[in-house]
């Protein structure tokens, strides 16, 4: 029986129509930046809304402090910037994830140190920090990645030996679970981002630390704020430190609040999705689908899988550009390690090997179950993977 032709080969798609997108936001979203329009109160320092999403987020997470912000790479600069990280500190990060997970180390004047990740979860493993603490390590970087909570006891544990904080990167993993406590909560701040495609969104951009710490969160107030001090009454214009402009909108808070009522539905929805597609995924023995450790409840920003190519005529790339051809959403997942990023590279940054995320980088793809997705479109999903991996066979 002779195979169907590829899409990429001049095969019929699987997939005609458009995959949902996200985010949706609707009526209330719209409701709420008008009322903030119509007042004329549109920032922080004007109007409510910013400190009233701050109250939200913190209860949510059931913390006492929440700092809003312009975006989830000013949360991590002002964290460090209140941690007193600055010339000649080192601060451990994963080589696999985001670039902003450690650009903002660069910003602070101090040195981004790489450390391996774990090969299932994908999340920075505990034993390659140790290896690369030395007396300048000021700070750990964990990140919570696509969703999957990183290993935060045995991170905790060799920071309280050395004496130093832990800053939780939970960009992507909103509300999800290690141990039964949500990601965020558990080291010493935890950053936020509520960009656009993001589990949840302040209208585009947005983002906010959290702690339990009110020193720390006193100091990142004012560094979000040009350094200015606390006032009452009238401002003073008078500043205590080097500050940037921060600052999160009262547009943007007003959408965060309406967005944070519907998180708990959001995850339902994504995990929902997720079960369904790893179930059907299981049956195509290229691909491995997420790994979800015991500790962890995953939020599933991303739904990352492995590709065993081994039994392929091609390597990812060209799998990806076969799948994406039958009209299915699909895409590398951080294909370049931090360490080999000209920005840390011609820096002379990255010469510690990080072997597991090297290798990752040719494995992984994304595949997308945000909670427009319905099993329908899952279902096409499976077709064009298991239509390109039988047509890629050897």
């Amino acid at each position: 029986m002779s195979r169907e032709p590829l899409a990429i080969n001049g095969g019929p798609r699987v997939r005609e129509k458009p995959f949902p997108p996200w985010p949706v936001l609707g009526d209330e979203d719209v409701a709420a930046v008008a009322d903030v329009l119509r007042s004329g109160r549109l920032t922080q320092l004007t109007g409510d809304a910013v400190a009233r999403f701050e109250e939200a987020f913190a209860a949510y997470h059931g913390v006492k402090h929440c700092v809003a912000t312009s975006s989830g790479t000013t949360a991590i600069h002002m964290a460090l910037a209140a941690l007193d990280i600055g010339t000649d500190d080192e601060v451990i990060v994963p080589a696999h994830t985001f670039i902003a997970s450690a650009t903002p180390v660069l910003h602070q004047g101090a040195t981004p140190v790489f450390g391996d990740v774990d090969p299932h979860t994908f999340c920075i493993a505990p034993q390659s920090i140790e290896e690369r603490i030395t007396p300048r390590t000021k700070a750990v970087i964990a990140v919570h990645l696509n969703g999957h909570p990183a290993q935060m006891d045995a991170i905790l544990a060799i920071a309280r030996r050395h004496s130093i904080p832990v800053i939780e990167d939970a960009a992507q993993a909103h509300g999800a679970l290690y141990n039964g406590r949500k990601v965020g909560t558990i080291g010493t701040v935890g950053c936020f981002s509520f960009w656009e495609d993001k589990i949840m969104t302040s209208g585009g951009e947005g983002g906010a630390v959290i702690t339990d710490d009110a020193a720390l969160a006193e100091r990142m107030r004012r560094a979000r704020h040009h350094g200015e001090g606390p006032g009452r009454g009238e401002r003073r214009y008078y500043h205590l430190e080097l500050g940037y402009n921060y600052r999160m909108t009262s547009m943007q808070a007003a959408t965060g609040l309406v967005q944070l009522s519907k998180l708990d539905e959001y995850l339902a929805a994504r995990r929902r999705n997720a079960a369904y597609l790893s179930e059907r995924l299981g049956e195509i023995t290229a691909v491995t689908p997420p790994y979800a450790a015991p500790y962890a409840v995953h939020s599933y920003y991303k739904y990352i899988c492995r590709l065993d190519s081994g039994n392929l005529s091609t390597g990812i790339d060209e799998f990806v550009q076969a799948v994406a051809a039958e009209g299915v959403p699909i895409s590398r997942r951080y294909p370049t390690p931090l360490p080999q990023q000209p920005v840390f590279r011609d820096r002379g940054l990255g010469d510690a090997p990080c072997s597991v995320a090297e290798r990752l980088a040719g494995e992984l793809f994304t595949l997308l179950v945000h909670p427009t997705v319905t099993t329908a479109d899952l279902d096409d999903v499976v077709a064009a993977i298991a239509k390109v991996t039988e047509g890629l066979s050897r």
